[in-house]
């Protein structure tokens, strides 16, 4: 090992003075058996919400930030040191769209051989480019309203495949395209499953359907029910659309004339 030059000598020096008079307390004398949680008393319901459609959303996350190659061999790792069977780790892999067991395990052989240049060959990890959103941030807007509305109806078929034919709607509305030859979905099911989350949508565990926490408490069920029934008693003071195939506007027959300002 080569002689530390000088600053190191100098630098190890100085910690040394500095930590050589103070204390460390020692941790608590508790006795192993008092030391302990009782996983079965907690009160989340871990495995109810164990699904895979949630584990494939956090997928997604991960892949988003990391090399989807780490990851995949990661867990391939792992599944097989606690000795799940090699075809379940491939199905699951697949399933959340990882690599699959047969490519997790090439490359973990790499890894435990030491190859670190191989390893991390063309490993650029993550992805770095604007966000949808932040190109289309009107987008955004209207995918939250939309959301919105659906989550509210009692109905329980909206999905998150919904969102995605909306925003492909509203994509090719903006960029002036033809919707039967823009290729696909601009924005995928899965990502439109994040969307959701990211928004503050909850996920049942009944078909993972999208809801948003809180919607029904008896205060803002009280606070909606208020609200719409002011427009219905002074509907007469605004302009409404009549229903049917052909709306048309209907003038106020009160005055004065009022007009309802979203924003």
């Amino acid at each position: 090992m080569p002689k530390p030059n000088r600053r190191t000598t100098q630098s190890r020096s100085a910690s040394a003075r500095r930590w050589e008079n103070a204390t460390i307390p020692s941790p608590p004398d508790f006795p192993n058996d008092e030391y302990h949680v009782d996983v079965d008393n907690l009160k989340l319901n871990f495995m109810e919400k164990l699904t895979l459609p949630n584990i494939e959303d956090l997928a997604e996350m991960c892949r988003l930030k990391c090399n989807t190659k780490y990851l995949s061999v990661l867990l391939y790792m792992s599944l097989r040191y606690f000795k799940i069977n090699w075809h379940d780790i491939d199905v699951y892999l697949k399933s959340i769209g990882f690599m699959t067991a047969e490519t997790s395990h090439k490359w973990a052989d790499i890894f435990l051989d030491g190859d670190h240049k191989e390893f991390t060959h063309d490993s650029r990890g993550g992805k770095h480019s604007d966000s949808f959103y932040d190109i289309y941030p009107e987008i955004e807007v209207d995918g939250k309203a939309f959301v919105v509305e659906k989550c509210s109806q009692k109905s329980g078929e909206f999905k998150a495949m919904d969102l995605a034919r909306f925003i492909n709607e509203k994509y090719c509305e903006l960029n002036d395209i033809d919707e039967q030859v823009s290729g696909g979905y601009i924005r995928s099911e899965r990502s439109c499953q994040l969307d959701l989350r990211r928004w503050g949508a909850k996920f049942e565990a009944n078909a993972q359907r999208p809801y948003f926490e809180g919607h029904e408490r008896d205060d803002v069920v009280k606070h909606r029910n208020e609200f719409i029934n002011y427009f219905l008693e002074h509907k007469d003071f605004y302009h409404t659309i009549t229903d049917g195939e052909t709306p048309a506007w209907s003038l106020p027959v009160r005055s004065p004339q009022r007009i309802i300002i979203c924003k």
